[in-house]
Formats: structure tokens, C-alpha cells, sequence
């Protein structure tokens, strides 16, 4: 199905514009003829390379905020949704983000809603993003709540942008250093091997370890890198097996610092999406079926599932969360005081807020010590090595 934007004429006269949907431009003639509409010009909306646009490449995160962005801010000033999308397509012309919202735009035109239309595009709509829209088009807060995703985009894409920025130079520092210590190791330690060879001395421990370690990169490298290889691929297809994930997300819980950030963060990323959806006139049961999305970690998005059931069940959703055992503290007694009060929705943005704060502040602290950290191991490494190398020339000086 493709749109077209034609120019048509009514029965008394009036020369109208506006846009239809059909498979081919004739199709789209008698569409408006069937009207009573006499057709003067018709103009194909989409490129012609646009579905292998739309399903090839990826669309840029910069770009799914910013037409998120236009979008709140048009249907917000009561622009109707098609025409909303189209004006918002027009305005990416190299991204495929124009051709995909118009290819939304062709199915809301045939009658689909704007979530379902969304949802045939999973690679640029997320379940998340998709459960969102379906929940402001439910409550008739559509605005608000792409205004709310808009505003998530952009900060995820802010901190996305922090980390990168913190941890690029370590990561430069560790291949940088890792290339210098296999350059040591393949091809400056056999070569000081050959001198001691004819000597005929017994070697220190330390130099004997670095020759076997020399020797074993050198002829198992190969293999070991594959090895390494083989062993990321498998880690990634047993994440796809819910069961092994379940246990997995579980033990990183159960580790003491590790398990706090994750549970802060997660819960942070909850409690901000609840807040959003509250505010916006979601009911409180659909706000966590909807927010669940948002936890990457699978334990607790099962206990949010749970707590969801407990909730609908007539459970106080305070106590429902606490059963889970996975949120933290803070999270449940800011809930309870919400529904003592009747302002869930704030309560739940003063909880996101102190934890994103307190979770930017331990962060913050580990990767100011992370470079430093790098650099003394890496040191120690290289240290070791050219030590081994100099030790059995230092016995022969004693001698």
C-alpha cells in the first residue's frame, strides 16, 4: 500500500488537497471518484527505493527523538495524526526514518491505529515505545505521552553519550597496551630466549613463566582467539534462552555492589516511565504493564508481571512491589506514601530522581578510578615482563 497526495475538485467547485491510500495510482483515482471528487493532480508520496530504505538500515537514535519530538509537538497543537506524520517524514530526507513513518502514515490512513502501525516497525519502535503509544491513545494523552518518550529518548541518549565519553580512553588504553604486550611476547621474547639458551643456567621462576606463556600464545594464538570468539557467540545465543537469562539477571542481583546499581538503575528507569504514564492519565494497572518494558533486567520484569497480577487482583501496589523483593526500599515506601496521599505520580519522580542522582554520583567515582586502575595493572604487566627478560642477565652480573 502506498500514499498519495492529490489535488481534486467537489461537486460545487472547491479545488481540495489532502491524501489518500491505494496500490496504484489508478486505484487512488477511482478511490476519490468514488468521493465525487475529480482528480487534477496525484503525486506518490513514498521513494521508490523506500521499502528497502525502511527495512535495510536502521534509523539513528538522534533521529527517533527528534521525530518523536516534532510529533508530541504537533499533535499537541491539534494536528491530526496523519498529517502529523507526514510533516514530520518531510522533514528527514537521507534517513529512513522518512520512509517509515510514512509507511506508519499509509496504515493509520487505512483505518489501523497509530500503535499497531508502529508495531509493524519493531526494529525502530520498541515493544516499549509501542506499549507507550497504545497507552496515550487509550487515555487520550497521546501528546503527553510522546512528549514523555521524547524526553526518556533524550536522556538515555545523554548518558549513552556520558559513558562513552568517560570510558573511551581507557578502552583505547587497554587495546593500545594489550597490541604492546603481544608485540613483547611473540616477538622480543624468543629473541632474548636465543641468548640465554646457550648459557646453560637454570632461569628464575618468573622468567621460566613468561617463556612458557611466550610459547603458548605463539603457537595456540590462533586458537585461543577463536576460542574467545566462540565463547562470546555462545554467551550471546544462551542470553536468548529465557530460562538461563532468568538466572543469570538473578546472581547479578545477588552481588553486592553490582547488583545494587542494577537494581537502582532499573528501578530508576521504572519509576521515571510510571511517573510519566500516571501524570498523563494512564490508570495505575496499565502504567506497569506498560513501564515493565522498561527493566532490562528479566527478574525483575517478571516481578513487576507479578506485582501487576497482585494489583489487578486488588492488592495495594506498594506491597505488591515489596513481596518482589527486588526493588529497592525506597522505591516501596515512596509508593505507599503516594497512595496514602493520592499522588502516586510524584512519588514515583522523586524516587527516579533520587536514584538517578545517586546512581550518576557511584558512577561517576568508578570511572574517575577506572583509568587509573587501567594504567597501574597495565604497568604492573609490562613491568613483569621486561623484568623476567632482565633477571637472568642480572644473576650473571652477581656471578
Amino acid at each position: 500500500m502506498e500514499t498519495f497526495d492529490y489535488s481534486a475538485f467537489d461537486g460545487s467547485g472547491n479545488r481540495l488537497t489532502g491524501s489518500v491510500a491505494a496500490s496504484n495510482p489508478r486505484e487512488a483515482r477511482d478511490i476519490l471518484r468514488s468521493r465525487r471528487l475529480t482528480p487534477v493532480d496525484l503525486k506518490q508520496v513514498k521513494s521508490k527505493d523506500s521499502k528497502q530504505v525502511s527495512f535495510g538500515k536502521k534509523v539513528r537514535h538522534k533521529d527517533l527523538t527528534q521525530g518523536t519530538r516534532q510529533l508530541a509537538i504537533l499533535i499537541d497543537a491539534a494536528t491530526p495524526v496523519e498529517e502529523a506524520l507526514k510533516v514530520v517524514a518531510l522533514q528527514f530526507e537521507k534517513s529512513p526514518m522518512r520512509s517509515i513513518l510514512m509507511d506508519v502514515r499509509s496504515r493509520v490512513l487505512e483505518g489501523t491505529r497509530l500503535s499497531d502501525a508502529m508495531r509493524s516497525h519493531p526494529r525502530t519502535f520498541s515493544k516499549l515505545y509501542v506499549a507507550m503509544v497504545a497507552s496515550g491513545e487509550a487515555s487520550g494523552q497521546l501528546a503527553a505521552v510522546l512528549d514523555r518518550q521524547a524526553i526518556d529518548l533524550e536522556s538515555g541518549q545523554q548518558i549513552r553519550n556520558k559513558i562513552t565519553a568517560a570510558i573511551a580512553y581507557p578502552v583505547v588504553l587497554s587495546v593500545v597496551a594489550l597490541a604492546v604486550i603481544i608485540f613483547l611476547m611473540v616477538f622480543l621474547v624468543p629473541k632474548i630466549i636465543e641468548q640465554f639458551s646457550s648459557l646453560g643456567q637454570e632461569l628464575p621462576a618468573l622468567t621460566r613463566f613468561v617463556i612458557g606463556l611466550s610459547d603458548i600464545i605463539i603457537k595456540y594464538g590462533i586458537f585461543i582467539g577463536i576460542g574467545i570468539v566462540a565463547l562470546i557467540f555462545g554467551w550471546r545465543q544462551a542470553q536468548k534462552n529465557e530460562a538461563f537469562q532468568l538466572k543469570w539477571h538473578g546472581f547479578l542481583l545477588r552481588i553486592p555492589v553490582i547488583g545494587k546499581l542494577i537494581s537502582s538503575v532499573n528501578a530508576a528507569r521504572f519509576a521515571r516511565t510510571m511517573s510519566g504514564l500516571i501524570d498523563s492519565g494512564t490508570p495505575a494497572l496499565s502504567a506497569m504493564e506498560t513501564a515493565l518494558h522498561t527493566l532490562r533486567n528479566s527478574v525483575m520484569r517478571q516481578a513487576v508481571g507479578d506485582a501487576a497480577v497482585k494489583v489487578r487482583e486488588g492488592s495495594p501496589m506498594s506491597s505488591s512491589l515489596k513481596q518482589s523483593g527486588t526493588f529497592p526500599p525506597l522505591v516501596i515506601q515512596m509508593v505507599a506514601g503516594g497512595e496514602s496521599s493520592g499522588d502516586i505520580g510524584k512519588m514515583f519522580s522523586k524516587s527516579a530522581d533520587y536514584l538517578e542522582s545517586e546512581f550518576d554520583s557511584v558512577t561517576a567515582v568508578f570511572l574517575s578510578l577506572l583509568n587509573p586502575m587501567i594504567i597501574i595493572l597495565l604497568s604492573v604487566v609490562v613491568l613483569m615482563i621486561i623484568l623476567a627478560m632482565y633477571m637472568p642477565m642480572l644473576n650473571m652480573v652477581a656471578l
